[in-house]
C-alpha cells in the first residue's frame, strides 16, 4: 500500500510514466502531508489547443488552495534556489520544460541541464520531479520531434540515477521501480 512520504523527508523523488498513467496524481498523493508545499507548473497554456487546457485545468484544479504555484517560470533553478529549506517541490512536468529550452543549442542544453541537475541535488528539501516517458511512442519524425524526445529522456534518466526514490505509473498502477529494479550500471 503507496502512503505519503513522511514529513521529515528530504530528497528527491522522481516520478515517470505514459500520458495519462496516473503520475501526476501519484505525485499529488506522495507529497500531500507535506506543509507548506511549491507546485511548479511548467507548461505553457497553448490558447489554440483546447484539450491541452482542459488538462491544465484539470490540474488546477486537483491542487490543495493551501500550496503556492508558480507556473512557467523562467528560471526554474532561480524558483527552486528561492524556497526555503521547511517547504516540499513538485515540478509537474519535464516536457514543459524541455520544450522551452529546444530553440537553444546543445551546449547552451547541456549547461542548462547540468546546472537544473545541481539544484535538484539540494538534499535540504524534498522535490518531487514528474516526467513523462516519452520514448515509448511513436518515433518522432521531425528533427525537433526527435530532439524533444532525446534531451527529454536523457535528462529523465539523469534525474532517475540521482533520484532516492523512483516511481513509475503506468495504467493508473505506481510501481516501485526501487524494490523492483536495479539501476544499469
Amino acid at each position: 500500500m503507496i502512503t505519503p512520504i513522511a514529513k521529515n523527508y528530504k530528497g528527491l523523488i522522481s516520478i515517470t510514466g505514459p500520458t495519462r498513467s496516473g503520475k501526476s496524481q501519484l505525485a499529488e498523493f506522495l507529497i500531500s502531508e507535506q506543509d507548506p508545499v511549491t507546485y511548479i507548473a511548467t507548461s505553457k497554456p497553448r490558447p489554440n489547443d483546447p484539450e491541452w487546457q482542459k488538462r491544465i485545468d484539470l490540474h488546477r484544479e486537483r491542487r490543495p488552495d493551501i500550496w503556492s504555484t508558480i507556473e512557467h517560470p523562467k528560471d526554474l533553478c532561480k524558483e527552486i534556489q528561492s524556497i526555503e529549506g521547511n517547504e516540499s517541490i513538485l515540478i509537474d512536468s519535464l516536457g514543459g520544460l524541455v520544450e522551452h529550452h529546444l530553440v537553444e543549442d546543445d551546449n547552451q542544453w547541456n549547461n542548462f541541464q547540468i546546472k537544473f541537475l545541481n539544484c535538484l541535488s539540494e538534499d535540504n528539501l524534498c522535490i518531487v520531479v514528474v516526467s513523462e516517458e516519452v520514448g515509448w511512442g511513436i518515433v518522432p519524425p521531425t528533427p525537433m520531434g526527435h530532439l524533444f524526445r532525446e534531451r527529454h529522456s536523457t535528462l529523465t534518466s539523469l534525474i532517475s540515477r540521482q533520484s532516492k526514490k523512483r516511481w513509475l505509473a503506468i495504467n493508473g498502477t505506481a510501481i516501485d521501480l526501487d524494490k523492483y529494479g536495479e539501476l544499469i550500471p
